[in-house]
């Protein structure tokens, strides 16, 4: 790990950003903001209007691609993955969030990742109804947002501590998880506890969906109660025809799954069920300023996999998830760690099984790690500067990699007046 040469190639970066920079740094001076992005904390809770701009650049220095670039051996859809360490831009969102009446809100974010074009990240209205006891609400979302999934594992990767997106939400999701649907959510407020439900149905064609398939129903729960947080997430998927780049050697990368509707060389389809899973917990110790986390994902898939060159039954069991703490000895100082795990279980069964597994390289099929520290200075209320180091390891192949980061992230509130 070279972490000079990281240093002195992030510099002029910021040099060429500087720009972006002070837009971030003068909308993020009325008001500091967490350093995880949340869609329900970018709505203020009384009539206003709220803009936020969240800006992230990485430089990730590592003398080899990382294996959790390509996932080599895991269905996925099958292109070369994003080089981080040829991406200095890690992820930009500009959002707005306004609650035009006590009971209605409504949130919009615009992104971009890496080199990718810039998406709609959010753009949703939500209704607010608070029981006249004070202890239920309950609120119907319609537009596009994430699936409810608890703060661990919704806010993980998404401008949060580490850079990297952690590889379990790689395997479920292939990354953050917008979608286009209707999410309905109810909290109830005990003494002691707070507890939350959501349901919701999902067009359900992104990864690992298809285009064409069924719409994806939701669920969340989520207990807290004193220093403890735990949730669990269920989705389902009805892919009819999902398809994979089984030649992508060309560097190629691409958020659109191959087209399925009709069988073509270099692609495999799967069609039949998937099932994603979760659950996550926290802790936190305020007396200490400490932070532990676990997080625990699974995907199911069970199908037909089939290309030009065969067809087979499919059953696949990926399963990861992480462990990791953050300690802040100090108000501007954060120490932390996480470690890394996924794994996989598949199975092919027909006559054309073994070249199926050669041709979507299954074969390959073996563990990940990866291990990281973070030492963070929160250089000022909106500005943050990270230096983290790790490993990845992928069939006894180990490559070590660091990363220097800045965050930056800001609201601007304009009041309005009550509604009369």
């Amino acid at each position: 790990m070279n972490s000079l040469a990281t240093q002195n190639s992030l510099i002029p970066l910021l040099c060429r950003n500087a720009g972006q920079v002070l837009v971030a740094v003068a909308l993020g001076a009325p008001i500091a903001t967490a350093l995880a992005h949340d869609d329900a904390a970018a709505v203020p809770p009384v009539p206003a209007l709220q803009l936020g701009l969240s800006l992230a650049l990485a430089d990730v220095h590592a003398l080899q691609a990382l294996p959790s670039q390509r996932l080599e051996g895991y269905l996925l859809q099958g292109d070369a993955g994003v080089d981080r360490r040829a991406s200095r831009w890690e992820h930009g969102v500009l959002a707005a969030g306004w609650r035009l009446h006590p009971q209605w809100a409504a949130y919009a974010a615009v992104g971009q990742h890496d080199a990718d074009t810039t998406h709609v990240e959010a753009a949703w209205v939500r209704y607010d109804l608070a029981s006249a006891h004070g202890g239920l609400g309950v609120n119907v979302q319609l537009g596009r947002a994430q699936p409810q999934l608890g703060p661990v594992m919704t806010k993980a990767g998404h401008l949060e501590r580490f850079s990297l997106m952690p590889l379990a939400k790689r395997l479920a999701f292939d990354g953050d998880r917008q979608d286009e649907g209707i999410q309905m959510g109810a909290q109830h407020q005990g003494s002691d506890w707070t507890g939350t439900l959501n349901a919701g149905l999902w067009r359900g064609q992104l990864f690992p969906g298809s285009q064409g398939a069924r719409p994806a129903p939701s669920l969340h729960l989520g207990v807290a109660r004193g220093r403890w947080q735990g949730d669990f997430f269920a989705m389902a998927f009805r892919p009819d025809g999902r398809g994979a780049l089984v030649q992508g050697d060309s560097g190629v990368h691409t958020h659109n799954a191959p087209d399925c509707s009709s069988l073509v060389v270099g692609v495999v389809c799967f069609a039949g069920r998937t099932r994603v899973m979760g659950s996550s917990v926290q802790w936190d110790d305020h007396d200490w300023n400490v932070t532990v986390q676990g997080a625990y994902w699974l995907r199911n898939d069970q199908g037909t996999l089939r290309s030009v060159n065969g067809v087979a039954a499919h059953s696949a069991h990926y399963r990861g998830g992480w462990v990791q703490t953050a300690w802040q000895p100090h108000a501007d100082w954060e120490l932390g760690w996480r470690s890394e795990r996924i794994s996989a279980r598949l199975a092919l069964d027909g006559a054309g099984a073994s070249w199926l597994a050669q041709e979507a390289r299954l074969s390959v099929t073996a563990p990940v790690r990866r291990d990281t520290i973070l030492l963070r200075w929160q250089a000022l209320p909106y500005a943050s500067i990270s230096a983290q180091f790790g490993r990845e390891v992928h069939n006894s192949h180990t490559v070590n990699f660091s990363v220097l980061r800045l965050v930056l992230q800001g609201d601007w509130r304009v009041k309005a007046d009550a509604p009369q």
